[in-house]
């Protein structure tokens, strides 16, 4: 019961999202995005207790990659020469500590292509507050925990994710 409450909420906060976005709400938008993706991350850490398939895909936007590289991770994320002028390079280092699946998307189609193609029992989607709402109402069955990235500069163009936040979750859910 609990669960259905907490899934009508999220449908409400997304409808909402979705209206301020139209109002051009700045503010009101900001703050319904952030309750949607705090409640269904709430529930996603609730379902991932329940999961056997130790399955995790870590979606990442390209946005994350510094704009002017030269070594485009899109298609590889190994492509990455570890020069560390973006993160792009931890993220190497969270694919070799744990066996996990990390993928650059370019947008929502290519994101849910990733998805249906892993089947992973828990996805670890960044992305700006529009992509990430909307991507994880899309990827649904499967349960998406959502992080907010950084925009430091505008967004789509070097924008950066907390590194320290990515790896406490990973060892909160033990993957």
């Amino acid at each position: 019961m609990k669960e259905i409450f907490i899934n009508l909420c999220n449908s409400v906060l997304y409808i909402l999202f979705i209206f301020t976005l139209k109002m051009k709400n700045q503010n009101l938008n900001t703050k319904i995005a952030k309750k949607f993706v705090e409640l269904n991350n709430k529930m996603v850490l609730k379902k991932i207790k329940k999961i056997n398939n130790d399955k995790l895909l870590i979606l990442l936007p390209h946005c994350i990659q510094l704009y002017d590289c030269q070594y485009k991770v899109t298609s590889n994320i190994e492509n990455c020469r570890q020069c560390g002028r973006c993160v792009i390079h931890n993220f190497v280092d969270i694919r070799k500590k744990y066996t996990i699946e990390i993928k650059i998307a370019t947008g929502g189609t290519l994101a849910r292509k990733y998805i249906r193609e892993v089947k992973p029992a828990l996805v670890l989607a960044v992305a700006c507050k529009r992509d990430l709402i909307t991507g994880i109402r899309d990827a649904n069955p499967f349960p998406v925990y959502g992080v907010f990235n950084i925009i430091k500069e505008e967004p789509c163009v070097n924008t950066t994710v907390s590194i320290d936040g990515i790896s406490n979750l990973l060892e909160t859910i033990k993957f």
